[in-house]
């Protein structure tokens, strides 16, 4: 590995601790062993510092500068403004698809819901995970918003690794998604936005001391 640029070895190295951290052999709060990886992969520190700022970027590691880099913790009130900001995103993107996409598009992304119902019967913990994640992500795609995308995909890699040690039983959103591909098919704005936002809502326990969040959801 030591022969390739140190570019092009940042993404096997970002994506190595990543899968450490989703697989909880990296914990929140846990020290991350610079040293060690790039031993194991046979590469420089370069790549492995390429990768942490990356990391760090996306909000799921903290630098400590001249000291050591740990995996962040999310705590009650992190994860509820995750969650706020996770409505006004996926209700945006949800207005953006249904005027942007395509036919092509709503169909790609109905094949996704329907797998997240075939996984959520059959699958493990990280690979449902990964498929919620695939299916919002699809949707910041669709809405063609080069900022919303960026944003997206932060919101949707800290949610990841979040539900890697926070897990809860998320049967329901396979359902939702399911309505949600139906009403963004149907072209119906306000069908797709509300359980979008009421499905959000629910999941980051947003509901009670948020109320507001679920109001007048056609202006969301």
């Amino acid at each position: 590995m030591k022969t390739q640029s140190s570019a092009s070895l940042t993404e096997p190295v970002y994506d190595h601790i990543l899968n450490l951290i989703l697989n909880m052999e990296l914990k929140p709060g846990d020290r991350i062993p610079e040293v060690t990886i790039a031993q194991e992969l046979g590469v420089s520190r370069t790549p492995v510092r390429n990768a942490l700022k990356q990391l760090e970027n996306e909000g799921l590691v903290v630098i400590y500068p001249n000291r050591f880099v740990q995996v962040a913790t999310y705590d009650d009130e992190m994860i509820q403004n995750l969650g706020i900001m996770r409505i006004a995103v996926d209700s945006m993107a949800v207005r953006l698809a249904i005027f942007r996409g395509s036919n092509e598009d709503f169909h790609r992304l109905r094949t996704l819901a329907e797998k997240c119902c075939i996984i959520d019967e059959n699958a493990g913990r990280l690979e449902r995970i990964r498929n919620d994640y695939l299916f919002h992500l699809q949707l910041s795609i669709i809405a063609r918003n080069p900022v919303l995308e960026k944003y997206q995909s932060q919101f949707l890699r800290q949610m990841e690794v979040m539900l890697s040690y926070r897990f809860v039983e998320a049967m329901t959103a396979s359902v939702t998604h399911l309505m949600i591909a139906d009403a963004i098919e149907a072209w119906d704005e306000e069908l797709a936005v509300k359980p979008t936002a009421t499905h959000l809502a629910e999941f980051y326990h947003l509901k009670e001391n948020f109320p507001f969040l679920l109001k007048n959801t056609h202006l969301l």
